[in-house]
């Protein structure tokens, strides 16, 4: 075995992600600042995950939304990164990206900063999103890469392709030994379960930057996902398996899933505090509080919260008031929300900050959850 020795993790936090199919959940902010189960971010996955490891590196590239983001990170002291060993930057997107030729996406915004990982003196880089939630032992995949000898080493989860909905879902072509051929969309594998690509890299500090830079020059890709892509079929790649919890979080549905998903103890316990725990930004408010007409029932109700209502199979995230005579049944409250009395919600999703009027009623279904938008004042619904 390779002992890692004191092998340093530039971490890179990529949130140029897709929002187009959870955009009534992301107009006004990033998929990375969604609230989940009762007193998270999607973005303090990534980041516990990192630090976790010792990285002592952490380079967060934005996308155009990333006031909230910096609201809930701030420092990153809530994860130990403002200490004399650990770093923290934004990145947001350039504005003026002609002079490249045409638009790179987000690809250009990490030719831009490449100095932040040289300066870094980090011998190892580390790529992840927060579109993939997940608990994983970023030691355990650098050890992986060593042992390997890989060029470059991608997560992958063995799931059924139900687990990753029928939206585009990229799948490794592996051979027995582990190395990875390329990689295929879902409709060319004709299997129940497939490796999964949960777009987690891992690969020496001058390979990302000698990546990024070739492919801005060969002016034919746009994201960095897409050059890692390209990188896998040139370089000596192999997979880390990923044997935890894990959910792609690319559409509402699967927002909604991974949220209810976690009402399962079994769930919660591996993602939450599976091979570390998950960190978030401490608020110090007080507990939730229980009046007399309160009735949850298997529910996670978030810390500020009032309630006085019946609460079944449901989230509510903090800082919200349920009033008398209220209903909410499968459904997801997210923050500083007030639901009125005589209220019946299932299978909701209500956006931060919306007043539900007295006597409202709204159903959805499981399997297409109904969205009331950020900060909306909802009449009656039939």
């Amino acid at each position: 075995m390779i002992k890692l020795r004191n092998q340093k993790i530039c971490g890179i936090i990529n949130l140029s992600e897709s929002m187009e199919t959870s955009k009534l959940l992301t107009v006004s902010k990033p998929l990375a600042a969604l609230p989940f189960c009762g007193s998270y971010r999607l973005i303090d996955f990534p980041l516990s995950n990192l630090t976790a490891a010792g990285s002592e590196s952490i380079g967060i590239f934005m996308n155009e939304q990333y006031r909230s983001i910096y609201n809930h990170v701030r420092s990153g002291s809530d994860w130990d990164l403002d200490g004399i060993s650990g770093d923290l930057f934004f990145f947001a997107p350039g504005i003026d990206q002609s002079r490249y030729g045409q638009n790179h996406e987000d690809l250009v915004n990490y030719y831009d900063n490449l100095e932040f990982v040289e300066k870094s003196d980090s011998d190892y880089v580390v790529v992840l999103g927060a579109q993939v939630l997940c608990n994983i032992d970023l030691r355990a995949l650098l050890q992986n890469h060593l042992e390997q000898k890989a060029a470059i080493t991608v997560v992958y989860k063995t799931a059924r392709r139900s687990e990753g909905e029928s939206l585009p879902t990229v799948e490794l072509d592996m051979s027995k030994n582990g190395r990875i051929k390329g990689m295929v969309s879902e409709e060319t594998l004709d299997k129940k379960r497939v490796p999964i690509n949960m777009e987690i890299y891992c690969m020496k500090a001058s390979l990302f930057i000698k990546v990024v830079r070739c492919s801005v020059a060969r002016n034919e890709v746009y994201y960095l996902r897409e050059a890692l892509h390209q990188a896998v079929a040139e370089f000596s790649t192999y997979g880390f398996e990923y044997t935890g919890y894990m959910k792609k979080i690319q559409s509402i549905k699967a927002y909604y899933d991974a949220n209810m998903d976690m009402l399962k103890d079994a769930n919660r316990i591996a993602l939450l505090g599976g091979s570390h725990q998950i960190g978030t930004k401490m608020k110090n408010e007080v507990p939730a509080y229980y009046g007399p007409k309160a009735a949850p029932y298997h529910a996670l109700i978030g810390e500020g919260c009032r309630v006085n209502g019946c609460i079944r199979h449901s989230i509510v995230n903090r800082n919200v008031s349920v009033y008398e005579g209220t209903n909410l049944e499968d459904s997801i409250i997210l923050e500083d929300c007030i639901i009125g009395e005589n209220v019946y919600l299932k299978h909701v999703i209500v956006g931060q900050g919306t007043y539900v009027k007295p006597n409202t009623r709204i159903t959805g279904r499981a399997d297409q959850p109904f969205v009331l938008e950020k900060k909306q004042t909802p009449h009656r619904i039939p």
